[in-house]
């Protein structure tokens, strides 16, 4: 269990949401630490808040879950992490979280949630329920779980002759994010404001597809077939891996980010023409204007967002709001000159906006105001 699925898991258990698989999990690892020593935060405050919170709610549940003294601690501190003490250049502002959330109580929004669209060749288009999870793309349109999303004629989906495919598009707007997974079992899990093309039936020598926007890829093994995502500044093949790429149209850069196998990347530029580089598990490669280059990076932060979190890691305001933007489905406006203040945490995609913007508020570099879906930034 990494520690972004712990991190799910702890609060999953505080909001008594855990149901008994998770609840034997989460014991089976706290008994993989009985009788180890963890040193634990100096944040006397905040643990005995979030404990009582934790102690609380869990008593509410019949359900048996463990909390080994330091282990629960130092998890429960992660978790606070989320609504008392997130970033770590945290300074206390002398306003309690309560009459902060107060100030947005009136004009919250709620976070993101299951919902894409499917748009044929012809140019209808299929909205997906948001009670499922993901869709799967064959002889006909399934959902993850085998119910009919519609039925279809095979030519809506196949081409004339039963050979080749029909050129499909999966989207999901702002404030939405869906599992697809592709004719040869490929799985892709698209981000807020994404899209991708492909064919219903991949043919030839390649499966090649089309990506705008931010999208986590499982391929299916293959190796006759290439399997080949094609952005506005790379072109990344593999064979079959696990791999993140973040493409949209309003960053500077393109960013591809391995998890595990191989991937070979070309990027594109007007500087200095197409570069290939090879990726190992941890390496991103960086594409903008002007060049690319590869990072050592840990892939948990730019993967986090398919595990229902956001992960900031030194990342400046200007960053964390667009991320927010297309999460939260809200447009954003400045006033006043921005702040060079970086923000470190973690935090669950499932809170409202409230309460991500008061964590933010607590650092005494930015303030907010909410005007139905605008929020102003107020430096």
């Amino acid at each position: 269990m990494n520690k972004e699925e712990l991190l799910l898991l702890m609060e999953r258990i505080s909001d008594g949401t855990a149901n008994e698989e998770e609840i034997a999990q989460y014991n089976s690892w706290c008994d993989g630490f009985r009788g180890q020593e963890l040193e634990v935060p100096d944040m006397e405050t905040i643990r005995a808040e979030m404990l009582a919170v934790i102690h609380q709610r869990i008593g509410e549940d019949r359900r048996t879950v463990r909390l080994w003294p330091k282990i629960a601690v130092a998890a429960a501190i992660a978790i606070v992490i989320s609504g008392v003490y997130f970033f770590t250049t945290y300074r206390d502002s002398g306003v309690g979280m309560d009459d902060a959330l107060a100030q947005y109580a009136k004009n919250d929004i709620v976070p993101g949630k299951n919902g894409a669209t499917i748009t044929l060749a012809n140019g209808e288009v299929i909205e997906l329920s948001d009670a499922k999870n993901g869709v799967v793309i064959g002889d006909s349109l399934i959902y993850s779980d085998g119910s009919d999303v519609r039925s279809l004629i095979p030519s809506e989906l196949q081409g004339a002759d039963g050979k080749g495919g029909q050129l499909l598009t999966a989207s999901t707007s702002r404030g939405q994010t869906y599992q697809v997974t592709l004719p040869d079992g490929t799985k892709v899990w698209l981000n807020a404001a994404s899209n991708i093309k492909f064919p219903s039936k991949f043919s030839g020598g390649e499966r090649k597809i089309l990506l705008d926007g931010e999208a986590y890829f499982e391929v299916a093994k293959d190796k006759a077939h290439p399997f080949i995502v094609k952005t506005r500044l790379q072109e990344v093949q593999v064979l079959g891996t696990h791999f993140n790429v973040n493409s949209y149209a309003d960053e500077i850069a393109t960013k591809t980010t391995l998890v595990e196998g191989s991937v070979r990347v070309r990027s594109f530029n007007s500087a200095v023409g197409a570069t290939t580089a090879v990726l190992k598990p941890n390496q991103q490669l960086i594409s903008n204007d002007s060049g690319s280059q590869v990072l050592s990076v840990d892939p948990e932060e730019f993967v986090s967002w398919k595990n229902a979190y956001f992960r900031f890691n030194g990342e400046q305001i200007e960053s964390i709001m667009k991320k927010l933007e297309r999460w939260y489905n809200i447009e954003v406006v400045y006033e006043g000159k921005a702040t060079t203040e970086t923000f470190t945490g973690t935090m669950s995609r499932n809170k409202n906006i409230s309460q991500v913007l008061v964590i933010l508020e607590k650092t005494k570099g930015v303030h907010f105001k909410i005007e139905g879906r605008r929020v102003t930034v107020i430096n």
